[in-house]
């Protein structure tokens, strides 16, 4: 996975100094690396289901090392590695889950907002499969699913704020949400 890493943090970097921008050009040069990995994976394995979230994780991770902070980027990112997922052989729905549940835990770990991260996290999914054409309200469940698992790993106020920051940030998510939570009692 170190070369996944570097090439993508490449890309990162190379994309933010060169251009300064955080839009689409950050997009395509994500999805420009994921793209490439994903293109390469023939078989649905837990390895190939697990490069999506490594994706982003490297991604983000180069972004903060570039110096562009903010929850922009993190839509940006997540927009990318998504829509290079629903052209690979790992299913939208666990791609999806997986970069929303990687890209949350990334936004703790780095000290970004929970809240305003997880709205970026949900909206940057729902613009990738969007991209591709494909199912978008298959990929906003997975979305909030993931985000809404992440959280949990970090804990019980983390949930509380990525459920009540996505219910309200971004249209057509309350009942999913109110359903994700409820599956988890």
């Amino acid at each position: 996975m170190t070369s996944i890493a570097e090439d993508m943090k490449n890309a990162v970097v190379a994309t933010v100094k060169g251009t300064g921008e955080i839009g689409e050009a950050l997009v395509e040069a994500v999805s420009g690396v994921a793209t490439a990995v994903l293109g390469g994976v023939k078989d649905v394995s837990q390895e190939a289901i697990a490069l999506p979230a490594e994706l982003v994780k490297s991604a983000l991770t180069a972004v903060s090392d570039a110096g562009v902070a903010g929850v922009k980027a993190t839509e940006h990112v997540v927009n990318g590695v998504v829509s290079s997922v629903s052209n690979s052989v790992v299913s939208t729905e666990e791609g999806v889950g997986a970069v929303a549940q990687t890209s949350i835990k990334v936004a703790h770990d780095t000290g970004a907002d929970l809240g305003e991260s997880a709205v970026s996290i949900v909206r940057g999914a729902i613009e990738g499969v969007k991209r591709t054409g494909g199912d978008v309200g298959s990929a906003t469940k997975a979305a909030v699913t993931g985000v809404i698992d992440g959280a949990g790993e970090i804990g019980e106020t983390a949930v509380e704020t990525v459920s009540g920051a996505v219910s309200s940030g971004v249209d057509g998510t309350k009942d999913i949400v109110e359903s994700v939570l409820s599956s988890k009692k």
